[in-house]
């Protein structure tokens, strides 16, 4: 009886913060009254969308990547691209553009997957390097360093976003659904099986578990969402580059997933939010914003080496557990 009672009222925690949740999102833009503010939240967002991928892939399939740079790239690209030459739907380059970064990731994760550890990240960042460079010198198609500009605002069902609190709404939408399908996969046959091979590979493979087709799967999945990720920030800066998409940005994408903590459901999201507010807003300090970055990060892995989820869920748990002492 007592745990018929504890489930039912677990699910209306659940229902209770998901509308709390839903209740902010709605809310946010009216209250922040600041564009610019926004515009950060929509790339935070938007970030957000490649981490929960990197969190599939680092965290439950125990696979670093330090290369999802070049599968954000893809994305931007080929979104910009189907827009300004083919004038196609913003809503059809959305699929497109994942299934591009997807078909990368498969062609270079069969290979690449095969190694573990340190020289998996090397051949990540052999990834990124490789992308950025072609997309530097295929001008005819890509710009070259001068990049694609003038690309117009997404439109969704005629409605133009045109401005950042209307950008805002459509890619929470995305977001969430992203956050909610690939948190579906984990708790599936499929999670488990991940969990299994970031665990220890080799008693994976006796138990049964194709190893090599399930670490390509995490990995193609993991460049769908950046390659999502990429066709909807090609629209909402209006410019896209191959300087905007290299070695940095692929390791300030893991930097956040690190710190969020890998493998913890809410990880991505804490991770996004510290970090990304963080590099927006220190740059008014100049030269002391890397060292006040550093700083942060360090102190992060000092006191939660688990990561900020890992660590606000074991003080949650100390808590409860001296409560239960104390009564």
């Amino acid at each position: 009886m007592r745990q018929v009672q504890g489930m039912a009222r677990g699910k209306w925690w659940s229902i209770a913060g998901w509308a709390i949740l839903v209740l902010a999102v709605y809310s946010f833009p009216p209250l922040a009254q600041d564009p610019y503010l926004v515009h950060v939240v929509n790339l935070a967002v938007i970030a957000l969308i490649v981490t929960v991928g990197l969190n599939l892939l680092a965290g439950y399939a125990g696979q670093i990547s330090i290369g999802h740079g070049a599968f954000y790239l893809v994305g931007a690209y080929a979104g910009a691209l189907l827009v300004l030459n083919l004038h196609a739907p913003f809503l059809l380059t959305l699929p497109v553009a994942a299934a591009a970064a997807a078909l990368l990731g498969w062609v270079v994760g069969r290979p690449t997957l095969r190694l573990k550890g340190a020289y998996l990240a090397m051949a990540t960042l052999g990834i990124v390097e490789i992308v950025q460079v072609v997309a530097l010198n295929w001008t005819g198609f890509t710009g070259g360093a001068l990049g694609l500009s003038n690309i117009p605002p997404a439109q969704v069902f005629g409605i133009t976003l045109n401005s950042e609190t209307s950008y805002f709404y459509f890619v929470a939408i995305v977001a969430v659904i992203v956050y909610l399908g690939v948190n579906r996969l984990l708790d599936s046959e499929l999670g488990r099986a991940w969990r299994a091979i970031r665990d220890n590979e080799v008693a994976a493979q006796v138990m049964g578990i194709d190893v090599a087709r399930l670490k390509s799967l995490a990995f193609v999945i993991s460049c769908a969402a950046a390659g999502l990720a990429g066709a909807l920030y090609a629209p909402l800066v209006t410019f896209v580059s191959p300087s905007g998409f290299g070695f940095n940005e692929s390791v300030a994408l893991l930097t956040m997933a690190l710190a969020g903590g890998l493998g913890w459901r809410f990880g991505p999201i804490f991770g996004v939010a510290l970090l990304s507010f963080a590099q927006q807003y220190l740059q008014a300090l100049n030269s002391l914003q890397l060292v006040v970055y550093g700083v942060l990060l360090t102190a992060v892995i000092l006191f939660m080496p688990q990561g900020i989820a890992g660590g606000l869920t074991a003080a949650w748990q100390h808590l409860c557990w001296r409560r239960a002492h104390d009564a």
